[in-house]
């Protein structure tokens, strides 16, 4: 699948930053525009991130995976933007908190996005399953997010260029662990 990740990968790349570079020039000229550019663009961004678990969910499932998922799953987004803000204030007090809770909160949690876009779970919903899911996986879990973080970093060392096996490598790394999770094959 690697040639139809790159696609993906440009793409994602393409959404995330090159607007964002468009609204930074426009912070001096037109504030107000530029502010809406930015929120636009995060939800823009937040849609791709759904579509990204959906592909890597249906490649996992040995199912046919398109371009056209990353922006289909737009009923799913608002249950998604929802849950990753509380996410976000969940893995942050944490790490309020002498920043291992933060760790394990996000740890606990982090599957919730798979849920919202698998499950159609709602934001609640989908953070409490989550939780239940993991547990007793948390160093697990731990040492899988470590070394997806160690491979990505060798795929940056390699000039950016071995971003673009190791980010589908770990995608798919998630989709897998998720569904064992879930204890389906």
């Amino acid at each position: 699948h690697l040639p139809f990740f790159i696609v993906i990968i440009l793409i994602t790349l393409a959404v995330n930053f090159a607007p964002n570079i468009l609204a930074q020039n426009m912070r001096q000229d037109v504030p107000m525009l530029s502010g809406l550019l930015s929120l636009v663009l995060w939800v823009l961004s937040m849609l791709v991130s759904l579509g990204a678990i959906k592909i890597s969910l249906k490649i996992i499932d040995k199912k046919k995976a398109e371009v056209a998922d990353l922006f289909n799953d737009y009923p799913k987004l608002l249950n998604f933007v929802v849950a990753s803000i509380l996410y976000a204030l969940i893995v942050g007090i944490g790490f309020i908190l002498l920043i291992v809770p933060g760790v394990i909160f996000g740890i606990k949690y982090h599957f919730y996005s798979y849920l919202i876009v698998d499950k159609n779970m709602g934001p609640l919903e989908a953070l409490k399953k989550s939780g239940d899911i993991t547990k007793g996986s948390k160093w697990q879990l731990f040492l899988l997010g470590f070394a997806c973080g160690l491979v990505n970093l060798v795929g940056l060392l390699a000039l950016g260029i071995g971003l673009f096996i190791t980010i589908p490598v770990t995608m798919l790394a998630y989709a897998h662990v998720y569904r064992k999770l879930l204890g389906t094959k």
